[in-house]
C-alpha cells in the first residue's frame, strides 16, 4: 500500500467489514490526530472496546477477528435502540498480529461488556467503569498529559464534564476531542421529503434521540474555553459531504442481518468471504481518501479539537 492512510483504511475495513462505511470513517477519524503523540500518563474517555485506538496507535488484527465477533445482533430491531456490541462472551480473544507501540494508562466507559472486551487487548493499564454524566470522574487531579475522547457528545451536559477533564490534566497537557455537529445527519434531513417516516427511522436508528451533545462550532468553542482550555487547533475530520451521505445510508439498514448471516457460516468459509469482501471495498473506497475539501469549519459535520491546558 502506498501510504499510512491507505494502510489504516485497510485495517479498519478488516475490523468493520460488514459496515465498510464505518471502516472508511474511522480511517478519516484516525488521520485527524495522527500527528499527536500519546504522551503518558494518558486517558481514553469512553474507550468502548478499545479497538479504534488499538488500530490508530499501530495495532493490527488477523482476518479471523473483527468487531462482529461477539454481538447481540439477534436482539436488534429498528423500533428499539440496542447496542449490539455491548456484549462480552467467554472465549472472546482478538487475534493480534501487531500490538501498538504504546499503551494507555487509563480507559473509562459506562458499559462493563465493552470494558471486558477492551481488557483483552492489553492496551489499557487500568479500566474504570463510569458514567460520564456524573462528575467528578473517579480520576486523580493534575495527572494526565494526554486525554482523548470521541464520545463526549453522548453526555447530556458536556460543560461540567470538560471542566472536570481539565481538573485531571497536567499543566501543558493536551486533550484531543472529536465531536459531532448538527450537520452530521443532514442526509436524513434531505431524505425526509422523499422517504416515508418509517424509512427515515430505519436510517436514523435513533441517533437523533441519543446524541444530546451535538453542537455547532461556536458552541464547542465556548464549552472548551469555559472549561479553561486553550484551543490549539480545530480540524475538519470528514472533508466532503459525499462521505457523510455514504455513511448515513451504507449498509446500516441491514447490518444486523449481515452479522447473523456471517455468524451462520463456518469459520473457514467466513474468513475467505471476508478477505474477498474487504479487498473489494478497499478498491471501492480508496479513491475517496483523496476527496477535495468542501466544508468550511462552521459547516463541518465532525470536528477534532486539539486543546491545551
Amino acid at each position: 500500500m502506498e501510504n499510512q492512510f491507505e494502510a489504516k483504511l485497510y485495517e479498519f475495513l478488516k475490523l468493520f467489514w460488514l459496515r465498510p462505511e464505518n471502516g472508511m470513517m474511522c480511517a478519516f477519524k484516525s488521520r485527524a490526530f495522527e500527528d499527536i503523540e500519546f504522551e503518558g500518563p494518558s486517558l481514553d474517555i469512553s474507550c468502548a472496546d478499545g479497538l479504534f485506538l488499538f488500530i490508530h496507535l499501530g495495532g493490527s488484527f488477523g482476518m479471523d477477528f473483527d468487531i462482529f465477533s461477539a454481538t447481540k445482533a439477534s436482539e436488534f430491531s429498528h423500533d428499539k435502540f440496542v447496542d449490539i456490541f455491548d456484549h462480552y462472551q467467554p472465549g472472546y480473544a482478538p487475534s493480534i498480529i501487531q500490538n501498538p507501540a504504546v499503551t494507555i494508562d487509563y480507559g473509562t466507559d459506562w458499559k462493563q461488556g465493552l470494558l471486558d472486551k477492551a481488557a483483552s487487548l492489553k492496551l489499557y493499564d487500568n479500566l474504570v467503569l463510569h458514567d460520564n454524566n456524573k462528575v467528578p470522574l473517579p480520576l486523580p487531579d493534575e495527572h494526565f498529559k494526554t486525554v482523548y475522547s470521541n464520545s463526549i457528545y453522548w453526555v447530556k451536559n458536556v460543560g461540567p464534564l470538560m471542566k472536570d477533564v481539565y481538573r485531571t490534566m497536567q499543566s501543558g497537557g493536551r486533550a484531543i476531542m472529536e465531536v459531532k455537529t448538527p450537520y452530521l445527519l443532514e442526509t436524513l434531513d434531505q431524505l425526509e421529503p422523499v422517504l416515508s417516516a418509517e424509512a427515515v427511522g430505519i436510517l436514523n436508528r435513533q441517533r437523533r434521540e441519543t446524541m444530546p451533545g451535538t453542537m455547532t462550532l461556536d458552541n464547542w468553542n465556548e464549552i472548551f474555553k469555559s472549561a479553561g482550555f486553550e484551543i490549539e487547533d480545530v480540524r475538519n475530520v470528514y472533508p466532503n459531504k459525499l462521505l457523510i451521505d455514504i455513511w448515513n445510508v451504507g449498509l446500516r439498514p441491514v447490518a444486523h442481518l449481515l452479522v447473523r448471516m456471517a455468524d451462520a457460516i463456518p469459520a473457514e468459509e467466513r474468513n475467505a468471504i471476508k478477505a474477498e469482501w474487504v479487498d473489494i471495498f478497499f478498491k471501492l473506497l480508496r479513491p475517496l481518501l483523496n476527496l477535495k475539501q468542501t466544508y468550511t469549519l462552521d459547516k463541518a459535520p465532525y470536528l477534532c479539537f486539539i486543546l491545551r491546558k
